[in-house]
């Protein structure tokens, strides 16, 4: 599943990582639903190493906070959603890679890019 969003901001990182000094590692996103969604930075050379998250292709926004530009599942073969002949979604500027490893499942992370999707007309399979 594949979801280009109109700017989501990032909540304030979580307390306790920024404590420890890693406050740029860690951004949460929050869905329409109100939950919270706690993402992981990686490097873009990393992310081809991730299976079975949720990704999200974000740039850095004013307040040190983050502006989610797409969203997107990758699955156990490091396919983008259902359809392996999908490229990534294009993203302009410098752009920072976030995975989402606390979906343990595919109904999981599509209900994730669901939730952050905050219009369901963009979501495309």
């Amino acid at each position: 599943m594949v979801a280009v969003v109109p700017p989501l901001l990032s909540d304030r990182p979580p307390e306790i990582p920024q404590k420890a000094g890693l406050g740029d590692r860690f951004h949460y996103f929050r869905g329409r639903s109100g939950r919270r969604y706690l993402f992981t930075a990686v490097s873009g050379e990393a992310l081809e190493d991730f299976r079975n998250v949720v990704t999200i292709l974000a740039e850095p926004a004013p307040g040190g906070r983050l502006c989610a530009r797409a969203v997107v599942t990758v699955d156990a073969l490091g396919r983008i959603g259902p359809q392996p002949d999908r490229a990534w979604p294009p993203v302009q500027g410098p752009v920072l890679c976030l995975v989402h490893l606390l979906a343990a499942t595919e109904a999981e992370r599509r209900a994730v890019v669901a939730d952050l999707a905050t219009h369901p007309m963009q979501l495309a399979a």
